[in-house]
C-alpha cells in the first residue's frame, strides 16, 4: 500500500516543522511547502516552495502531488504588522483560501486549518467550540472569514482554534524564544499582567493534528494546555524556569504597552471537547518548559 500524502504549508516555521518530524515518523509521505529556501532541520520526502498567495503555485504543486491531506500553517501572524500592513495580511490570511478551494472542493483531502483565539473578542474567557466570535483587530478578522469560507464550501475540513504556540528557543522565533533570549541578554521587557491565554506547546499541537486525521475527525476543536495564564504568569514561569532574572520583568497593563492593534483580554480556550473526543492529554506550561531545556 502506497504512503498518504500530507502536504504542509508553512513548514518552515515553528508547527509546520514539527508538523514535517511528526508525519515523517508516521510513515506519511510529506510534501513540505513554504517561501524560500528549505530552512527545517527536519528532512521530509519532498520540499518545493509554494507562496499560499500564488494561484499558480499553489495548483501546480496540489495537481502535480495530490495530497490526501492538507494542513495550512501559512500565516501572518504579527498582529500589529497585520493591523498596519491589512492588503498583505488579507492576501495571506484569508483570499489564499480562494488557491487551495478549487482543489478541495475536486479532490475532498482532509484539509486542517490553524486558527486562532483572536476570533473572539475577550470579554469572557474560556470559549467554547460553538460560542460566538467577534474580533478586535484586523488579524482576527481574516483569519474568522477563512473559516467561514472554508465552513460554507462543502470540503471535508477541520478548524483548530489554539493560542500563544511555543516551543524550542533553539531555532525557532516564538513567544519562548523572545522572552528567553531578551531576559538573556539583560533586558528588560514590558509584559502585561491583565491579558490571559491558554499556552500551547507545539508538540502538543503537532501530535493531536495526527490523531485528527487519523480519527478522521471533523468540525471545529480547541486545542491549548488548557490552563489560563496572564501574560505576565507565563513569562515568570519561564523565567523560573530557565533561571533568569525576574527583576528584568516589568509588570504593566494593557494601556500601558500601547500596543498598535487592539488585544483580548481573555481568550483562555475551553479543551473539553477535544479532551473527550479526540481523548487529548494537553502538556501544562511547567511540564513543557522542562522539557524543552
Amino acid at each position: 500500500m502506497s504512503q498518504p500524502k500530507v502536504l504542509i504549508t508553512g513548514s518552515n516555521g515553528l508547527l509546520g516543522q514539527e508538523l514535517r518530524k511528526v508525519f515523517s515518523q508516521n510513515n506519511f509521505f510529506v510534501i513540505a511547502t513554504g517561501i524560500g529556501a528549505d530552512r527545517s532541520k527536519y528532512q521530509s520526502n519532498v520540499y518545493v516552495e509554494m507562496d499560499v498567495t500564488s494561484s499558480e503555485q499553489c495548483k501546480s504543486v496540489l495537481y502535480k502531488y495530490m495530497p490526501s491531506v492538507i494542513i495550512n500553517a501559512a500565516a501572518m501572524t504579527n498582529v500589529d504588522n497585520c493591523e498596519r500592513n491589512q492588503k498583505k495580511c488579507c492576501e495571506v490570511n484569508l483570499n489564499s483560501a480562494n488557491n487551495l478551494l478549487p482543489y478541495l472542493k475536486e479532490h475532498q483531502p482532509h484539509f486542517i486549518q490553524i486558527s486562532t483565539d483572536f476570533i473572539f473578542n475577550g470579554s469572557k474567557g474560556w470559549y467554547l467550540e460553538e460560542d460566538e466570535p467577534d474580533p478586535l483587530n484586523y488579524y482576527g478578522f481574516c483569519k474568522l472569514e477563512y473559516e467561514k469560507l472554508i465552513t460554507m464550501s462543502c470540503v471535508k475540513y477541520t478548524i483548530i482554534r489554539t493560542s500563544l504556540i511555543y516551543g524550542s528557543t533553539i531555532e525557532h522565533n516564538n513567544f519562548l524564544s523572545w522572552v528567553k533570549s531578551t531576559m538573556a541578554n539583560s533586558e528588560k521587557i514590558d509584559v502585561v499582567y491583565d491579558q490571559y491565554r491558554t499556552p500551547t506547546y507545539v508538540f502538543d499541537l503537532a501530535f493531536i493534528i495526527s490523531k485528527i486525521i487519523n480519527m478522521k475527525k471533523y468540525g471545529i476543536f480547541h486545542i491549548s494546555s488548557g490552563e489560563k495564564l496572564s501574560i505576565f504568569d507565563i513569562v515568570c514561569n519561564i523565567a523560573s524556569c530557565y533561571g533568569l532574572n525576574s527583576k528584568m520583568i516589568n509588570k504593566i497593563d494593557s494601556n500601558s504597552l500601547n500596543q498598535f492593534a487592539q488585544r483580548p483580554m481573555d481568550t483562555s480556550l475551553q479543551i473539553d471537547k477535544a479532551i473527550k473526543t479526540l481523548k487529548f492529554k494537553p502538556t501544562k506550561l511547567i511540564n513543557a518548559l522542562t522539557d524543552i531545556s
